[in-house]
Parts: C-alpha cells; sequence; structure tokens
C-alpha cells in the first residue's frame, strides 16, 4: 500500500511535489502556532493589571497637583514644603529628571566627578531617580559623560532629599551624596 501511494506521488511533475509540500510545511506551522498560543498565549491578566497602573498614575498626578509649585523636601527646611513620607515616595516614583543644580551640587563634594563636569562643558549622560523600598529612601544617579577621546566617565549617586516642582513636572532638587 506505501508502495502504491510513493508510486502514485513520484508520478506528479516535481513542482506539484512542491507544491504538496510547501503546503503541508505551512499547515504545520499554522498549527503550531495555533498550539503555542493556546498553552503561552497572552496574559489573561494584561488588561486588569494595566487598568490598575492606570489608577495609580492617576492617584500620582492627582497628589502631585496639589502641592504647591518650588521647592519641595523630605526633610524640615526654611524653603519650600517639607513632604509627609507618603508625598515623598510618590514624587520619587513619578520623577524623572534631576535639575543642573543638584548636578551641581552633588559634584562639588565628588572631585573626581566635579573636575571631569567642568573639563567637559557641564555635560551629563545618563541618569536615573529610583524608590528603594527596603530603604524607604530615594536614590538619583546620573553619570557625568567622559572627555571627548576617553572613556573615563563618573557615575555619582546619592540620596535625593529635595524635588522642584515646576508647572510641567517634578525634578531632582537636592542630591546628598556624601
Amino acid at each position: 500500500m506505501k508502495e502504491i501511494m510513493l508510486n502514485k506521488l513520484n508520478q506528479f511533475p516535481d513542482s506539484i511535489r512542491s507544491l504538496i509540500g510547501l503546503t503541508s510545511l505551512t499547515i504545520i506551522i499554522f498549527f503550531s502556532f495555533i498550539i503555542l498560543n493556546i498553552f503561552f498565549g497572552p496574559d489573561k491578566d494584561a488588561e486588569l493589571k494595566i487598568a490598575e497602573q492606570k489608577k495609580v498614575q492617576e492617584k500620582a498626578n492627582e497628589l502631585i497637583a496639589t502641592l504647591p509649585r518650588g521647592v519641595l523636601t523630605f526633610y524640615k527646611s526654611e524653603i519650600g514644603q517639607q513632604l509627609s513620607s507618603d508625598e515623598y515616595k510618590m514624587i520619587c516614583i513619578n520623577t524623572k529628571i534631576i535639575t543642573q543644580r543638584a548636578i551641581m551640587g552633588a559634584n562639588i563634594v565628588d572631585n573626581d566627578a566635579f573636575d571631569l563636569y567642568t573639563a567637559n562643558g557641564g555635560t551629563t549622560g545618563k541618569y536615573s531617580v529610583d524608590w528603594d523600598d527596603s530603604k524607604n529612601k530615594c536614590f538619583a544617579q546620573f553619570t557625568v559623560k567622559p572627555l571627548s577621546g576617553s572613556s573615563k566617565s563618573v557615575t555619582v549617586k546619592g540620596e535625593a532629599l529635595g524635588f522642584l516642582k515646576t508647572s510641567i513636572d517634578t525634578r531632582v532638587y537636592f542630591i546628598k551624596n556624601f
């Protein structure tokens, strides 16, 4: 029986046999992807997670909108408003920019960073602001770009204690890195 089927298949021209093989391969791949999608398909809770993130972001935006413009600190200060611990965490999580003043202040206590910063004309590279749950503190970090033709860069990291609220966003205003 197998021989009869193979003989009949061998009687077809090469182009038709190739077409049958290509069609079979396409069907096998198609059904393989259907099976993979059933077992490893999209997360069914993805929409709920996205909705939850939007709610948290809206709450953060509402909280930040109620704060006055200007300097916001986590410590007692004559300048600006002192933040509660919830406000401090919310602002830290939603802040992505570090002001030039904070960079200059942090560089003053780091000689390598200061020298490189002044030598390259005040150019910084990557920066980040992150909340550390284990320490309940906000940390800011930036990298001072290397001089042209050099690969030496300096990364400065410290606790973000003050923020500046503008009409558009919040920015790190004071970094304690000593």
